[in-house]
């Protein structure tokens, strides 16, 4: 099993103790790359090598470095509705050197590496440093709702996952999907997908590793009869794309910006051509003093644009879902598809989120503020 660098978070690289009287500095060397952990080709776009020195404090023997900036810097998400094409630089490795050095730059006994996986997801407080327990089902709790029709996806942690059951409502298994490892850093997450919703009433997902089952995720199908249903996707904690689905009344709204001045219209002299009376006279030239037109913008708008905006509700959901929207409230890639399949960017413009719980509201409904990644009128230059 690979170690996780969650790169939202801090990941430190302690190098080991050194004692030599001749240490200066360390030396960490990170090379990040795609394909395999044990083939690392310079030749991939992923390809990138940095080289740090620190000096030890005092005299301690060994020093800290935090790459996870670093590292997050090349990990790229990609959403066009197409699940897999998300894998494909979402996970990199990432081969870290440390070396102890004297002033000229003298390796000081033997060097020390280590290979990692990175993700773009993120560690809580709670769970202190380097935190790199892996998930199994790449999603924060055992229960999804979904909507009847749509595509039921799930993503997977595949050094952890070999086969993924789909059962209905009766008890029927309906659909098994096989997972090998084979170390390509594009297929450590992968995306166990049901289609026919609108037949089958899926509601449990076994996960087995080996012939061990590993997790169990409760379903529940939502049929909506009345308003278009709206699809977020979004960048959850472990770095997978995940789905959440908004059943109710939807509200779009427009913000427009502009900037104005005061623009000359006044015209100290006109000069008119216009036809002459005969061919050999086609010009005739006019001239006119002090004037300016009646239609004429004195007033001038330039930079005019706008912001779309979207007001989405889930319907009532069971509060085992909470810990998805705690996710998409601090998440910075969101997406929207709408009722007719389009997709688009969206940022979260709500910045507070209240826990609701059946105990407390009986009934749980979250409404949330998106607006659209870029401006109406095209200004990408």
């Amino acid at each position: 099993m690979s170690t996780i660098i969650r790169t939202r978070s801090p990941f430190f690289i302690r190098t080991p103790q050194e004692t030599d009287a001749n240490l200066s500095y360390f030396q960490i060397n990170i090379t990040i790359f795609g394909g395999r952990s044990s083939s690392i080709e310079m030749c991939d776009d992923l390809y990138a090598t940095y080289s740090l020195q620190k000096k030890p404090l005092g005299d301690e023997g060994s020093v800290s470095f935090d790459i996870s900036e670093i590292v997050n810097d090349h990990i790229e998400q990609i959403f066009t509705g197409v699940y897999s094409a998300s894998s494909e630089k979402s996970s990199i490795w990432v081969t870290v050197t440390t070396s102890a050095r004297e002033s000229d730059g003298t390796a000081i006994g033997s060097l020390t590496t280590n290979t990692y996986l990175a993700q773009e997801g993120y560690n809580k407080f709670k769970d202190g440093v380097n935190y790199t327990v892996e998930p199994i089902a790449m999603i924060s709790s055992n229960y999804i709702e979904y909507h009847l029709g749509s595509i039921l996806t799930i993503p997977v942690n595949v050094e952890k996952v070999t086969k993924v059951e789909f059962y209905e409502s009766f008890g029927n298994l309906e659909q098994t999907d096989n997972y090998s490892d084979t170390d390509e850093q594009n297929q450590k997450i992968q995306y166990s997908q049901f289609i026919d919703t609108d037949r089958f009433n899926i509601n449990k997902v076994l996960i087995y590793y080996g012939n061990t089952l590993v997790e169990t995720i409760n379903l529940k199908r939502i049929e909506e009869c009345k308003y278009p249903v709206n699809k977020i996707t979004f960048l959850n904690r472990w770095g997978a794309m995940q789905d959440l689905f908004f059943f109710k009344k939807s509200t779009e709204s427009l913000e427009s910006r502009s900037e104005n001045y005061n623009a000359s219209i006044f015209q100290a002299r006109r000069v008119n051509i216009n036809p002459g009376p005969r061919p050999e006279d086609p010009c005739r030239i006019t001239t006119e003093y002090n004037l300016y037109s009646t239609t004429a913008h004195a007033k001038k708008t330039f930079n005019a644009n706008a912001t779309e905006s979207v007001v989405l509700n889930t319907g009532f959901v069971n509060e085992l879902m909470n810990p998805y929207f705690e996710e998409l409230m601090v998440s910075e890639y969101i997406w929207l598809t709408d009722s007719n399949a389009n997709i688009y960017p969206v940022n979260l413009k709500d910045s507070s989120f209240t826990y609701k719980t059946g105990l407390n509201d009986r009934l749980i409904n979250y409404t949330m503020n998106f607006e659209k990644s870029f401006a109406l009128v095209n200004n990408i230059r």
